[in-house]
């Protein structure tokens, strides 16, 4: 217990700046030495160097103070029978540490944090998870290392919690469930996982992870990240339309597509209702897919027979790709047409990449992409999305679109898409 006499160094303001600078010296040499610099020296700094080093600073702007004389100075006040250590720690109220130290501290406290995590956790899901936390490649790493150094108790709460929800995703037995009632189960709380929240950006960057996926952000790819985990985000609002295709429950068709099927009627289906149907099949093995939804009833206004169609109303919402993904389950064939321009070709490679051998572009060539001109100027930076595009079959296309820096339209080349079903249809 140091005595009330320590007191005195906190109430003269000269040592403050002294006393900060020495502190920060020790950190980095791990011992009592070296020299500080004190610059802009005030009037008490000036008359509190004088009276440790015997020197006159009344002129000096700056000083450079050698910190093993400042302490010898101490024999001879009457704070003799303390350290500058033990002044130092009484000063600022801790205990005076090395960078190593503290360096070897972390390093010794966050072994034990793990430790627990997989000791509690040996054998389950989740340990791969936690391994990559500690190995520092987990998806979210430095968020999660934050947040260890802000406050590692509600950390260890938050990774619990998900390691529970990974050792019992919904995937696992088949079944898809809400995300609110899921987060219920797991935590109690139907709003833990909410994606706005610490605890539901640490699951997403768990599922990422075990899933091999670098970090998703657009809501389209974490609806789409969820619902492979079995966990369902926005049912209602993420739909999909199409025409002529039929679907199954277990062996039972389903009573809503053979309607639309049989009445010749375009369908609005949401993600709450197909989540729950196990087969999409197209009665002529194959799928028209357009981007606008204008094309889209155009070509059903044009058709004799109500052809295989979606419609993705730009980007594919995650309903679009389930449903694709089961038609692409099925074997069936997949055209697509959208528009020129760098958003709607990145969705063509997009899909090209997804459905691979069962894909097929339609309407891309320079020729289509020359009638379907505009007047609508692309920019540099819109421009530069083209470079990330890798089918081949989008190359020649990309190299014209450099060259004029305008967009193209699916609307300007319909009655081509229009012959071009009419004609597959009759095939």
């Amino acid at each position: 217990m140091y005595r009330e006499e320590l007191e005195y160094f906190k109430k003269r303001n000269g040592y403050h700046r002294i006393f900060k600078a020495i502190r920060e010296k020790y950190r980095s040499l791990g011992r009592i030495g070296g020299v500080v610099k004190i610059d802009n020296l005030r009037d008490d700094e000036k008359e509190i160097l004088m009276s440790h080093l015997k020197k006159d600073y009344s002129k000096k702007k700056s000083a450079n103070i050698d910190v093993a004389k400042f302490e010898e100075s101490l024999k001879y006040t009457r704070f003799d029978e303390y350290t500058l250590i033990d002044i130092l720690e009484h000063y600022f109220g801790e205990k005076l540490t090395s960078k190593k130290e503290d360096l070897d501290e972390f390093i010794k406290e966050r072994e034990e944090f793990f430790n627990e995590l997989f000791s509690k956790y040996d054998g389950f899901r989740c340990i791969d998870w936690l391994k990559s936390l500690y190995n520092g490649t987990a998806v979210g790493i430095r968020s999660v290392n934050q947040r260890y150094i802000k406050d590692k108790d509600a950390l260890k709460t938050d990774i619990m919690y998900v390691c529970h929800a990974l050792n019992n995703l919904p995937v696992y037995k088949g079944e898809k469930k809400r995300l609110p009632v899921f987060a219920s189960q797991i935590t109690r709380n139907p709003h833990s996982f909410d994606l706005c929240t610490e605890c539901g950006s640490v699951l997403k960057n768990a599922l990422c992870t075990i899933m091999g996926m670098d970090e998703v952000k657009g809501a389209e790819e974490i609806a789409e990240l969820y619902y492979s985990a079995g966990i369902l985000i926005d049912e209602i609002s993420n739909f999909v339309i199409l025409s002529g295709l039929t679907a199954y429950n277990g062996d039972k068709e389903n009573h809503v597509f053979v309607a639309a099927y049989e009445n010749k009627e375009v369908l609005q289906i949401p993600l709450l209702n197909l989540s729950k149907i196990d087969r999409v099949i197209s009665p002529l093995k194959k799928v028209y897919v357009v981007e606008n939804p204008g094309v889209f009833t155009s070509l059903i206004d044009a058709a004799i027979e109500l052809p295989p169609l979606i419609c993705t109303y730009g980007q594919p919402k995650l309903s679009s790709l389930i449903l694709l993904d089961m038609l692409y389950k099925e074997g069936t064939e997949i055209y697509y047409s959208g528009d020129f321009d760098p958003e709607g070709l990145q969705i063509a490679d997009r899909l090209c990449k997804r459905y691979k051998d069962k894909f097929h572009f339609l309407r891309y060539s320079v020729e289509d992409y020359l009638n379907a001109l505009s007047g609508e100027s692309i920019s540099d930076m819109r421009l530069a999305k083209l470079n990330k595009i890798e089918s081949p079959e989008l190359y020649d296309v990309i190299k014209e679109m450099r060259k004029i820096k305008k967009a193209g339209y699916q609307e300007l080349i319909l009655n081509e898409l229009i012959g071009d079903i009419k004609q597959e249809i009759l095939n």
